[in-house]
């Protein structure tokens, strides 16, 4: 088993991705299953809701966002971003996140406060999740494509798998066999990052 440490470090933006794993799909999904359970949140709310696409499912979200997006993205962006989506196709699956309107608004908070709290407890899903694909030597990026609950852009989304209107798409986890390894990462002074007192 890794330390924890370890783990942090290994785990990476990874966009070259491929369907080469040690794990089958149900453990990867049972993997996922287990750490979402575990992820804290503001009140215990539990407000995150994942959803997990292998195979044709993963083909098709995909698909459908490219199609979408390259009404969106113009010039250099897309011609970034669409390699990233194509890529997003040749891995094992995808995970995507999102956040239950109708348990978000359950929560004893309103205003600036409650959204605060949403975007915690799905960011501690996010990473959690990727901690969890890094262990299992699969490779993952988080992606932003598609949101928007208030203007209806993860509308598409949420009819084509069937989703309860009340889930709100924050991101998505593209993953799969690491096929090439990210570059290096420069990292700041830990002293600008880290202030310790005492006094």
């Amino acid at each position: 088993m890794t330390t924890f440490v370890d783990l942090a470090e290994k785990r990476r933006s990874i966009y070259a991705l491929g369907t080469d794993s040690n794990y089958s799909k149900k453990d990867i999904e049972n993997r996922i299953r287990e750490v979402v359970k575990q992820v804290p949140s503001a009140f215990n709310s539990q407000t995150t809701r994942v959803v997990v696409l292998f195979d044709n499912a993963n083909e098709k979200f995909w698909n459908h966002i490219y199609d979408v997006q390259q009404n969106v993205l113009e010039g250099d962006m897309w011609d970034m971003m669409s390699g990233i989506i194509t890529g997003a196709k040749n891995g094992i699956g995808t995970v995507l996140f999102f956040e239950d309107k109708e348990a978000v608004e359950g929560m004893p908070a309103q205003g600036v406060r409650q959204e605060a709290y949403k975007q915690n407890n799905n960011a501690n899903a996010q990473y959690a999740v990727w901690l969890a694909l890094a262990e299992m030597d699969l490779g993952a990026s988080l992606q932003h494509f598609n949101v928007g609950y208030e203007q209806g852009f993860d509308k598409g989304t949420k009819e084509m798998f069937h989703l309860p209107e009340s889930y709100e798409m924050l991101a998505q986890m593209p993953f799969g066999s690491v096929e090439q390894q990210a570059g290096e990462k420069e990292h700041i002074d830990t002293d600008v990052q880290v202030k310790v007192f005492e006094n």
